[in-house]
């Protein structure tokens, strides 16, 4: 999200972009906000979006526009003739990402009646001659629906959309379900744009969790999907049952939906990478989800090659929940967070080791629940939150081989039973090698 860049300094997109190449992402999509949609104008974002450039071209970074066009209340909206000489600036750059030797260019939303498929088409005519795009929106309305009807609403979106070359399907999570997400609509996805003869790629949403909270007592601006091992499934979904020419990671810097794969930014909300994320720092600050990128690292080798990678070393990525789901906070409310019935109280763990091991996990009085690893690939398992948490448990994660612990590390964050703040997002931890440290100031992914 450029919108969550306004402090970077092009040291910081070097970190960033470093990052993500470690773990094999191959670039990011840039989503952005018109520049003049709300007060203060967010004209800021083109001198981000231009060190971006700078710093992707010199290592050998990808990077696609992703035009945020799900805002229904504008002061100025999108429009083509704009839109047309941001893709014309870029388009010679060494970073822009390109499909079929066009352009790739995608959005977030565009189905509204603010824009729709002749606007697109105007975007086209206003790049003739000049650029060539392969045009691959996400069009949400499409999406949504889809989860209930895949065939009707594939076959709907080619039929009303003739000027789009691909789709890509942003829905990562499953919707108010308790259940994780079927795979069906992205089948139903690919399928019609194949038989509809597109040229361009079909994009699979992949992505560990989804939690919001504004803090408003409105359902509406809050809510957490249900995430427990969605990021495992969605994955091997992805590689197994739809292969997509593209997975889109979301995302890499969302905080405020709890989706980040980045290191944390600032508490301070002030200095070089800093983030003005007001309520949502409550539930943000402190909650690091820089482990799950070993998961995506071992993922995007398995999705690249077709084959899961060796598994070299042990570790194991945990993750939970500060406190029950049903916990009396100081300050929000949970019954106001849609869905807040769904998540597990539970540690959540997955594990790569590279022979035979025992994964031992504790929380409080749940002590040394196991469960059984090899080097064929992750293995998974999760331990509840015991009834009584007293002053607070640290989940402790071990991996155990002949007897003897090889890998140990113990919660950043205590389960408690009440808390100061409602929250849904995960603490994310490692047992065993983390991935190489990087600072900033001190695939493709969204």
């Amino acid at each position: 999200m450029v919108q969550n860049a306004y402090s970077y300094s092009t040291t910081t997109w070097q970190a960033d972009i470093k990052a993500a190449q470690q773990i094999g992402i191959d670039g990011f999509a840039l989503n952005l906000m018109p520049p003049d949609c709300q007060y203060p104008s967010l004209a800021w974002q083109m001198d981000r979006i231009d060190d971006a450039y700078t710093v992707a071209a010199s290592q050998g970074f990808k990077l696609m526009f992703s035009f945020d066009m799900s805002w229904t209340s504008c002061n100025t909206f999108w429009n083509q003739t704009f839109m047309a000489s941001m893709i014309s600036r870029y388009a010679s750059n060494s970073a822009t990402y390109l499909w079929n030797n066009d352009v790739l260019v995608s959005t977030f939303g565009g189905d509204s009646v603010i824009y729709g498929n002749q606007f697109f088409a105007g975007l086209k005519n206003a790049l003739s001659g000049q650029v060539g795009i392969s045009l691959v929106p996400a069009l949400t309305s499409y999406s949504l629906a889809a989860q209930f009807k895949p065939p009707q609403e594939a076959a709907s979106l080619v039929a009303d959309y003739p000027s789009i070359d691909g789709f890509f399907n942003w829905q990562a999570w499953p919707l108010d379900r308790p259940t994780n997400l079927t795979v069906s609509p992205d089948v139903a996805f690919k399928s019609a744009l194949a038989s509809s003869h597109k040229t361009g790629p079909y994009i699979m949403a992949v992505s560990p969790w989804q939690y919001k909270d504004l803090n408003e007592a409105n359902s509406l601006n809050s809510w957490v999907a249900y995430s427990d091992t969605l990021f495992k499934y969605r994955w091997e979904s992805a590689i197994n049952k739809v292969q997509p020419d593209i997975i889109e990671l979301l995302t890499w810097n969302d905080y405020g939906e709890s989706h980040y794969l980045r290191n944390l930014p600032p508490a301070s909300e002030t200095g070089p990478a800093s983030v003005r994320l007001g309520e949502m720092g409550k539930y943000v600050y402190g909650t690091d989800h820089s482990g799950w990128r070993i998961m995506a690292k071992y993922y995007i080798a398995w999705y690249k090659t077709g084959t899961p990678p060796a598994i070299e070393q042990d570790q194991v990525v945990f993750w939970y929940r500060t406190h029950p789901k049903n916990a009396a906070c100081n300050l929000g409310l949970a019954s106001s967070i849609r869905n807040s019935e769904y998540p597990h109280d539970a540690v959540f763990a997955w594990a790569l080791v590279c022979s035979p091991a025992t994964i031992s996990v504790s929380v409080g009085s749940n002590e040394y629940w196991t469960f059984e690893a090899n080097s064929t690939g992750p293995a998974i398992g999760s331990v509840p939150f015991p009834d009584d948490l007293g002053s607070g448990v640290i989940p402790m994660v071990g991996i155990v081989r002949d007897g003897k612990t090889v890998q140990a590390a113990n919660g950043t964050q205590t389960i408690t039973s009440g808390c100061d703040f409602v929250n849904f997002n995960p603490v994310v931890g490692v047992a065993g090698p983390h991935l190489s440290s990087w600072g900033v100031d001190s695939v493709l992914v969204g």
